[in-house]
């Protein structure tokens, strides 16, 4: 797999990580790494994991996801 291009990588460890990864794969990002990650030790000393997604993106995938969080926050505001 042809990383050279990645310039942009965002991280999905929620409830939902499965569905946003595979959003972003289906717009072309690529899968960098999936793994487990630590979310919370609760306190009788269990730990609560989720599955992290870790994608890539080149430039112009960065920069088109840039504008749509830009646009998400114009109409918040």
């Amino acid at each position: 797999m042809d990383y050279s291009k990645i310039v942009y990588v965002l991280e999905f460890d929620d409830d939902s990580a499965a569905e946003s990864a595979n959003a972003k794969l289906a717009e072309g990002w690529q899968l960098i790494s999936v793994g487990t990650k630590t979310i919370e030790i609760l306190e009788n000393g269990q730990v609560y994991y989720n599955t992290a997604y870790v994608v890539g993106a080149t430039e112009k995938q960065r920069d088109r996801y840039l504008k749509e969080v830009e646009d998400t926050l114009k109409n918040l505001y």
